[in-house]
């Protein structure tokens, strides 16, 4: 009732009429009888109409994107395959990469294809002639994609590769003369050359869709007070943004623009009203500006504020001796399992001393990762870069927990995807990014990439992390360890809308290793 009241009040307030031969909880508007807590082109009063693509929520426009589609400050964005928005909003692709499936991957000029991370051209390429790690036999040369003796004319023998020295990205205009990141080969020569969705202006690459000084084209420069909206100049932003250089931005929740343009939020802070605020993750408690964990911090202990000399130091959720709280010790048979003493039997889902890979009962969903003995937490081996495999021979169940040891090769390069109730149509998954310095849950249907309960954490180059999921219904808690396997460093949770029953799946890239794969149902 007080909603509804709400409602009506902003309406009244602005001219409209009364309800009249109206239904109940609508009013008449220029003759039409209308809800203002949900019509867009009434929204919160009469006249008041939505921008196209928003909703009418409660009396107020707010964006609505398509499925697919996420809303990154205001505008409806594909991170799968955006570059200034890929896999989350506002992280944008170094020059020479692109945005595909939601990581930015190494963009190859026209003419040739990645293989291992690295561009080649499978028409002229030796070691990869035809496909990736292909290679011809000594002596010969690789042209048109095929193994062959001589390369016939325009071509050039460039240390086995026939290349055309007029296009060729490696061989520009000189056997080995390589053009670097965001150039081509024209004519013998390097030139510069722009990601997809922007224009070269006088040696730079501009975005003709918003930039004010390269609106629509190169050099078209809106005037005082114009905005580059779609590649046309516009008078000033819509209501309720504000032109931030050129571009309009919303104050209220841009955390980059937040309160005022070019003011931006601290990691781990969002924008709310216009004003940076911290957002601690459950279990993780504001205490004055930065997060607590009340069961482990000495001087937040139990409630924020509360500081004890002695105890509390413990992880109380899994150390024996201060099971639940300090100085709960577990039976010799037992384990501290989320605070609670138990008898718990964990078995070894994988501890890749196969020494191959990859090996049953896992599924390829995509191909990848080789096993090494640097990866090795435990044993011999352990497993770098998988690509997505899954295995349904184990089941996620009502309160298990699933297990495994991470090893980073840089503090801020690559991924770990630890997935579960995985099927052959996708997964969820826990994610460890030092590339983009946070931890989150996932959705990976048809093996894509939502993005849920995103939390900053920075990382350490060669180090070892102990990594855990414990799903309680619907609910999934991510813990990241550090290399004792004991010391919480950060948490995450996200609940979805339902929990399967399926199995279990991974993937890495950039060196990421992973060793340990325990179950513990």
């Amino acid at each position: 009732m007080k909603k509804l009241l709400f409602v009506v009040a902003i309406g009244m307030a602005t001219g409209c009429a009364d309800s009249g031969g109206c239904p109940e909880n609508m009013i008449e508007c220029a003759g039409v009888c209308a809800d203002l807590g949900s019509d867009t082109g009434n929204c919160g009063g009469c006249g008041i109409a939505c921008e196209p693509g928003q909703t009418c929520n409660v009396g107020v426009c707010e964006t609505s994107c398509l499925e697919g589609y996420t809303d990154c400050s205001g505008t409806c964005r594909d991170l799968q395959s955006d570059d200034y928005n890929c896999g989350m909003c506002d992280l944008v692709c170094a020059a020479g990469h692109l945005c595909s499936e939601g990581s930015c991957v190494v963009e190859c000029p026209d003419g040739y294809t990645a293989c291992s991370g690295v561009c080649k051209n499978l028409g002229n390429d030796p070691s990869n002639c035809g496909e990736c790690a292909a290679a011809c036999d000594p002596g010969w040369v690789c042209m048109t994609g095929e193994c062959a003796f001589t390369c016939p004319d325009p071509y050039t023998d460039c240390s086995g590769s026939c290349a055309d020295l007029g296009i060729d990205h490696m061989n520009c205009g000189a056997c080995g003369t390589e053009c670097g990141e965001g150039r081509r080969c024209e004519a013998g020569s390097c030139v510069n050359s722009c990601l997809a969705g922007l224009t070269m202006c006088s040696g730079a690459c501009f975005d003709l869709t918003r930039d004010s000084e390269n609106c629509g084209a190169c050099a078209s420069r809106c005037g005082a007070g114009e905005v580059c909206s779609g590649g046309t100049c516009v008078l000033g932003c819509t209501e309720g943004f504000t032109d931030c250089s050129g571009t309009c931005r919303d104050l209220q929740t841009d955390r980059m623009n937040c309160g005022a343009c070019d003011t931006e939020c601290l990691d781990g802070w969002v924008c709310n009203a216009g004003v940076c605020e911290l957002m601690c993750p459950a279990p993780l408690t504001d205490c004055g500006g930065f997060c607590a964990n009340t069961t482990m911090d000495p001087e937040n202990c139990g409630a924020c504020g509360i500081d004890l000399t002695t105890g509390c130091e413990a992880n109380l959720m899994r150390d024996i001796s201060n099971c639940g709280t300090c100085g709960t010790v577990c039976a010799t048979d037992e384990v501290c399992y989320l605070g609670t003493c138990a008898v718990l039997t964990c078995f070894v889902a994988e501890d890749f001393e196969a020494g191959s890979w990859p090996v049953s009962p896992w599924v390829v969903q995509a191909s990848g990762g080789t096993v090494e003995t640097t990866a090795a937490h435990d044993g011999t081996y352990g497993l770098v870069n998988p690509g997505w495999h899954y295995r349904t021979d184990y089941s996620i169940t009502d309160g298990m927990a699933y297990t495994a040891w991470i090893h980073t090769n840089t503090a801020t390069g690559g991924r770990f995807y630890f997935g579960f109730d995985a099927t052959s149509s996708g997964c969820k998954s826990f994610v460890i990014a030092p590339n983009t310095t946070d931890i989150m849950f996932m959705t990976n249907s048809s093996w894509g990439y939502t993005n849920h309960a995103v939390v900053a954490q920075s990382f350490v180059a060669d180090h070892w992390y102990f990594i855990e999921v414990i799903v309680t219904g619907t609910t999934a808690t991510g813990n990241l360890y550090d290399s004792d396997g004991a010391t919480l460093l950060n948490t995450t949770s996200y609940t979805y809308g339902s929990m399967g029953t399926g199995g279990f799946a991974m993937r890495g890239f950039s060196d990421i290793g992973v060793d340990t794969i325990e179950y513990c149902p």
